[in-house]
């Protein structure tokens, strides 16, 4: 390895390259936050208390501009990351959520989950 970045608490379990830039990342984490990466500083910025519950899966949208986090509390959470707020929950699974994905619009979010469903979702366009 080139370079190990470390602040979690507990287990990592997802990681997402920013496609808007190469030196940014996102992890999510079973301490229930997600972590936003500088990779030129080689730390955190910001951490996101993101769910009450673990975070399965970390997405960026193609902007960099929004954040999808899915988790198990049985929800997905759209994230606005200048200012570091959640502007959607995305509820409706019967169990946890392990994977979230974004088309390139950011209009069609998908979501697996325990209960053996995909959910395609359409809450508003996110860029």
């Amino acid at each position: 390895a080139i370079m190990a970045l470390q602040g979690h608490v507990k287990q990592v379990l997802s990681v997402d390259f920013c496609p808007a830039t190469a030196t940014k990342l996102a992890t999510g984490s079973d301490d229930n936050t997600i972590r936003l990466w500088d990779l030129r500083k080689r730390k955190a910025f910001y951490t996101i208390p993101a769910h009450p519950r673990l975070v399965s899966a970390v997405k960026y949208s193609d902007c960099g501009d929004f954040l999808f986090s899915s988790s198990y509390d049985k929800t997905c959470k759209v994230w606005n990351l200048r200012n570091h707020t959640p502007v959607r929950t995305l509820a409706g699974h019967d169990d946890k959520v392990m994977a979230v994905d974004v088309d390139s619009s950011g209009a069609r979010i998908l979501t697996a989950s325990y209960d053996r469903t995909v959910k395609l979702w359409a809450p508003g366009q996110v860029r």
